[in-house]
């Protein structure tokens, strides 16, 4: 490798521009939900009282951006074969599956009822009804729901075998571990409301964009002796 040469520079700057694009692009996903999930709204035990566009709105965005966060750290182990890689995008699968079921039916659906529910002038007859989706012990937003009991513990299998496929490749520990302690957030405070969902989502971002920072680069016997560059690829 010749560092005296410009087109080593230039090279470097490539990369330079490359990793950056790459770890804002990976990272949009949770990012962006981390961000939503701010303004999700706590209905507590007065569904009727519901800020319902807020509701609706919250809903509508953070279920595509469910799978697009599971997607965004499935991709880190995209050229990985070995079993915590299968294993990652498995449990990542899972997790979307879940959430995205379980959050259009207690967040979408009862949204839904609690709209109709004013609007017929009546709403205390549709009590009943929204309580049944709400209480619903596979899909429902209370009493820890199975869907969401078995999406949370698919996040953190996933990102953990993530992170350890990760490290088993030569990348840097310190990220890989955050990424692997993202997906655990839930455990500590349930629910993807804040502070949950935004504390999950958010070092999940933080843990993506560190990866692709750091992540392992070309050895020097990539680069070609007389100052020409081989092609990199990445």
């Amino acid at each position: 490798m010749n560092i005296f040469h410009p087109a080593t520079f230039e090279k470097s700057d490539q990369d330079r521009g490359v990793r950056v694009r790459a770890a804002l692009l990976a990272a949009a996903a949770p990012a962006a939900l981390a961000l939503l999930e701010l303004f999700h709204p706590h209905p507590g035990h007065h569904l009727l009282a519901l800020d319902v566009q807020t509701w609706m709105t919250v809903h509508y965005i953070q279920v595509p951006l469910f799978a697009l966060s599971a997607f965004s750290v499935a991709t880190l182990v995209d050229t990985q074969t070995g079993v915590p890689a299968q294993l990652c995008r498995t449990a990542l699968f899972l997790f979307a599956l879940c959430f995205v079921v379980f959050d259009t039916a207690a967040g979408l659906v009862v949204g839904s009822l609690v709209d109709a529910a004013h609007a017929t002038g009546k709403p205390a007859a549709w009590q009943a009804p929204i309580n049944a989706v709400w209480t619903n012990p596979v899909f429902g937003g209370t009493n820890h729901p199975l869907l969401a009991l078995v999406g949370r513990l698919a996040l953190s299998i996933g990102t953990a075998s993530a992170a350890t496929s990760l490290y088993c490749a030569g990348w840097p520990g310190r990220p890989a571990l955050l990424l692997a302690l993202s997906g655990c957030v839930m455990y500590v405070f349930p629910g993807h409301s804040w502070p949950g969902g935004p504390l999950t989502f958010g070092s999940m971002a933080a843990a993506i964009v560190w990866l692709h920072w750091v992540r392992p680069g070309p050895t020097p016997n990539q680069w070609s002796g007389s100052g020409s560059m081989r092609r990199l690829k990445f």
